[in-house]
């Protein structure tokens, strides 16, 4: 009888165990197919919330209530009131009635601002003096009251300078001299209208593929053992690294999905640019799936029903990679400490891939140092959970 080739083999082995998870990814895919609820979870949802919330995630305030009590009515202050409403930052409402009652505009939220022009506005305009108005602001929500304080002086700001303009135009041609003026010419690059979307609809998504990915995984392997099917799996030929290739192999698939599909719906949608490379895009997306899956393997391994799953995927990652990743607040802001922290959050870093792939067209010449993090901690992760997982199994 013929010797057998260690070759051959181990090529027939390595053939086999492709054969039997390809077996095992196909009934995952078939399993998903047959469940509406799951598949609209992983697919339609995510898709529906970035469109719904795409619309949301901003923090451009504008068209903010502004009520205006005139108790000056001259032309000075009507050109104010005037200056106001054209900023493109308020909308205008006259108040009447007692002037002591003003703040129940601010309490009822009729307005978010009351500005109160006093009498003799008009006349110090007139004279070159300086003039003040009263300004109310709702700082119940801190976020708003900055913005509508910040757009107030900015208006008013504006004003000032058009008067200044026009008395010093009137001076100077009158004494025939010019004075020299210094002007800053600016230009915003990657995002020239500063639309605070376009920083945060990149970030929605990775936020996402996040939840679909890590929570579905981690509950689908624990409904497993809930329904007892595991232990069936676990009597076929089926080696644990096959089992954990099998079971997490449809879940990529499903994330590559949802990013094809999300992008040209950001494009068209929101009007993002998109700017980079789509390969580049793609490839660091499959990293990030490293690190979700990896978190997803690993929650299965700490609890014992789906319950506790959620909430441990939702309680003790979902939120902190949310707030600590720059996704709503910027790192920069945050105490020293906790900026430490966040450089072991792996969403951190995919936020500045996709924002810069989107927004700047940058790839990996300058993005590496993130890509190359990205991929350590998506090799990490994803081992300690397989590692954690299979010993369980044993």
């Amino acid at each position: 009888m013929p010797a057998t080739n260690p070759a051959d083999a181990q090529t027939g082995a390595w053939h086999a165990a492709a054969r039997r998870v390809r077996c095992l990814i196909a009934k995952e895919l078939a399993q998903l197919r047959r469940d509406p609820r799951l598949f609209g979870l992983l697919l339609i949802a995510p898709i529906l919330e970035l469109t719904i919330l795409g619309f949301v995630v901003t923090n451009d305030i504008r068209d903010i209530d502004l009520a205006v009590r005139d108790n000056d009515h001259t032309p000075q202050s009507r050109e104010f009131v005037r200056a106001l409403a054209a900023s493109g930052y308020f909308l205008v409402q006259p108040l009447a009635g007692a002037a002591g009652r003003d703040d129940a505009t601010l309490v009822s939220g009729r307005a978010g601002l009351v500005v109160t022009i006093p009498a003799g506005f008009g006349r110090r305009l007139a004279q070159g003096s300086s003039a003040e108005v009263q300004a109310l602001v709702d700082g119940a929500d801190s976020n708003f009251a900055v913005y509508g304080v910040s757009y107030l002086q900015k208006a008013a700001r504006l004003f000032s300078e058009r008067l200044v303009r026009a008395a010093a135009t009137e001076r100077i041609e009158r004494a025939g001299v010019h004075l020299p003026t210094v002007r800053a010419a600016t230009r915003v690059w990657y995002n020239p209208e500063l639309k605070s979307r376009f920083y945060m609809v990149p970030a929605l998504m990775a936020q996402l593929l996040m939840i679909t990915t890590m929570l579905v995984a981690s509950m689908a392997l624990v409904k497993e053992r809930e329904e007892g099917t595991l232990e069936q799996v676990l009597v076929t030929p089926l080696r644990p690294l096959e089992l954990i290739l099998g079971k997490l192999l449809p879940f990529v698939v499903v994330g590559a999905v949802e990013v094809a599909v999300a992008v040209p719906l950001m494009i068209v949608v929101f009007d993002l640019p998109f700017r980079g490379d789509a390969g580049f895009l793609f490839a660091v997306s499959g990293l990030y799936l490293l690190t979700t899956l990896g978190l997803g393997l690993l929650v299965s391994t700490l609890v014992r029903t789906q319950q506790q799953a959620m909430l441990v995927a939702v309680f003790f990652v979902m939120m902190p990679f949310m707030m600590l990743s720059g996704f709503a607040f910027p790192i920069e802001n945050m105490p020293r400490a906790i900026q430490w922290v966040t450089a072991a959050i792996p969403l951190k870093y995919y936020l500045i891939l996709v924002r810069g792939i989107f927004l700047k067209g940058t790839g990996f010449a300058t993005l590496w140092r993130e890509t190359l993090i990205l991929a350590g901690f998506g090799v990490l992760i994803l081992g300690l959970a397989v590692a954690r997982f299979r010993k369980r199994l044993d």
